[in-house]
Parts: C-alpha cells; structure tokens; sequence
C-alpha cells in the first residue's frame, strides 16, 4: 500500500519546485548583502538552509493537501488546514535553519544574533507568508490543471457519445430500396439478361458502399455522386419512364469531402415522398455549387409538403412530423458533425419540393 497520498514528484516538478526556491533563496541573499561580503562559503550556506528547508516543507504541505483531499473541499477547511500547517512548519523551519546557521556561524568564528529565539521569532512570520504564498499558487494551478483535464475529457466523451451516436445513425442506414431492386432485377432477367447483370452490379457497388461508409465521416463528392446515379439506374428499371434524373454539380467540388449517403438519402427520400405519390411522375434534379466557404446540395423533386408554408428544419430543434427517417437521419448527422456550421431547408416551392443542404467546404472544416 502506498504511504504517500500526494502523486509521485516527476523531475519536471521537483526542477522547477526547488529550482523557484533557489531563486528566491539567491534574491533573498542579494537582498541581505551577505553576497557583497565575499565569503563563498557563508553564502552557500545561507542559500542552501532556505532551499532545503523552504522546498521539503513545502513539499510536506503538498503531502498534507492530497492527504486530507483539501483541493475538493470547501475553501474554509483548506485555509484552516493551510494556516495550521504553515504555523506549524513555519516556527519548526526557523527553529532548524536558525540553528543550523548558529552552530556553523560559531565553529567558524562569525558573529551570531543575541539571542537565539529572537532570530527564530523574526524569521517564523516571514516563513509563515512564504508557505502560504506558495500553497496559494499550487492550490490554483492544480485547480487550472485539473480544470484544463476536465474540459478535455468532456472534448474527448462528447466525440465518443458523437461517434457512437454517429454509428448508431449510420446503422439505421440499411436501403429500403434492396428488397424492390433485388425483385426488379429479377424481373428484369427475363427481358434483358445484359441489362440485369449491370444492374446486379450496381446493387452490389451501393450495398458495398453502405458499407464501407459506415468506417468514414466523409468521403468524396465524387464518390458520392457516382452511387448516386447507379441508385437512379436502378430506380428506373421500377419507374421507367416515370423517372427523370438530371444531375448538375460544379467539377471543382468533385474532391470535397461531404458525409457520405448524403445525398444518397436526400434522392431516396424525395422518390419516395414524391415521385412515387405522383401518377405521372416527374424530375429528379440534384445541383451542387460553391457559395462562399459553404457546399450548397440541392435535391428538387414534384410533390406536395403537408405544410405549405416554408419549412426551416432546425439541426438541433424537435423533429417536424412531415420529414421521413431519412431527413431526420440527415439532420442529426449534419449536427453531430458540424454543429451550427451546417444548415438543412426543406421548402415548397409551387409545385416543387426544395431540399437544400449547407455544408462547410474543406478549407472552413480544416479552419474549425
């Protein structure tokens, strides 16, 4: 078991701790004029009886402070702690530094003070400040430290709580689509078997995709968007001709980092909520542009909102009723990932349905 309660000194501390009061213990010589006297010897021995007295007892303060847990408790128990140790050690460090000084001072032939504990009387009250200064400042920066360590982990638990709630999101991410493609596909065996071997291709990349995205918080555009157009190939061997896809997206975007299946869900949802509702279908326009240090992703489709009115979805607000899984999927992630540096609108605009998400480009996500 171990006896000492306070943490083992690491050489760092005990450098600096009796480094500090070597510098005081030359300052305080300076300032008597003992080293104006030319003797070695004599200074020596005054520097060395303040740093070693001065830096065990203090070092047997910062034992007292662990041991008895005085950072966590009220600052009336501390000071009361701290006044009767320092009085204490104080009266006991100028009872042996005093004598030490008189023994040497006498074998050597020097003068000493007339009166022994009128010098250890003078020199207790100075030692007794000096405990308490310097418990003052080891008190606030373990508090500092233990503030700083506090703030870090919590940095540290909200990244894991994000991943894991990051994880649990991407987990809800398995394609309604698969059950509808898989039976299209064999459908579409019997009429065009080259057609269906290029589909079963396209379901395999997506499938593979879902999950290889599942280890990465971003991934390309350019990735992104080339599953998306196979997921709108495979969307048409259902609607046909129903479906129209169009795509527009800058070519100086192509390597930007975004959250993967991003828009992946967007299309899904606005072919469910749209294009599947409507008899005659429609077009299903996806457009991706630069607007300042923001990623602008736009998905347009024909359909109805049950609110006319426009729709601001707020990342970290209650979930509107008229929004499916995949929008609400869409805006936690956007949350967890960038905060208030994202933005996710959904809009009627006359007989159009306007999804649009804002996301920072990758010099602003560096710059955060």
């Amino acid at each position: 078991m171990k006896f000492l309660k306070s943490p083992t000194p690491t050489a760092k501390f005990l450098t600096c701790h009796f480094g500090g009061w070597l510098i005081f213990a030359l300052v305080n010589t300076f300032s008597l004029g003992l080293l104006t006297q030319h003797n070695i010897e004599k200074n020596a021995i005054q520097v060395a009886t303040v740093v070693i007295t001065l830096g065990f007892s203090t070092l047997f303060i910062r034992e007292i402070i662990y041991r008895f847990d005085l950072i966590n408790t009220n600052w009336r128990k501390q000071w009361i702690y701290f006044l009767v140790t320092s009085i204490s050690l104080g009266f006991i460090c100028a009872f042996i530094a005093i004598g030490f000084v008189y023994v040497y001072y006498t074998r050597a032939g020097y003068a000493v003070p007339p009166s022994f504990w009128g010098a250890v009387l003078d020199n207790w009250l100075f030692l007794v400040l000096l405990k308490i200064a310097w418990t003052f400042i080891y008190i606030t920066t373990v508090n500092k430290d233990q503030l700083h360590k506090a703030e870090q982990e919590a940095i540290q638990l909200k990244l894991q709580l994000n991943e894991v709630k990051m994880s649990a999101l991407m987990g809800q991410l398995n394609p309604h689509f698969l059950f509808n493609g898989l039976n299209n596909i064999r459908a579409l065996i019997l009429e065009d078997a080259t057609k269906s071997r290029e589909m079963l291709t396209n379901l395999s990349d997506l499938l593979r995709y879902t999950l290889i995205a599942h280890k990465h918080k971003t991934v390309p555009l350019r990735d992104e968007l080339e599953i998306v157009s196979q997921y709108a190939e495979l969307l048409k061997i259902q609607y046909e001709d129903r479906l129209c896809f169009n795509l527009e997206a800058d070519p100086t975007l192509m390597g930007e980092p975004i959250p993967p299946l991003l828009i992946q869900l967007l299309v899904e949802n606005a072919v469910r909520h749209g294009i599947d509702r409507s008899k005659t279908g429609g077009e299903l326009l996806i457009k991706i542009l630069k607007e300042q240090d923001h990623i602008s992703i736009t998905v347009t489709n024909p359909g109805t909102l049950k609110n006319t009115n426009s729709e601001l979805v707020k990342l970290d607000k209650q979930e509107t009723t008229n929004t499916g899984l995949g929008l609400i999927n869409i805006k936690k992630r956007l949350y967890l990932q960038y905060e208030n540096k994202a933005s996710f609108n959904l809009q009627q605009q006359g007989p159009l349905v306007v999804a649009q998400c804002y996301i920072p480009t990758s010099s602003l996500q560096l710059a955060v």
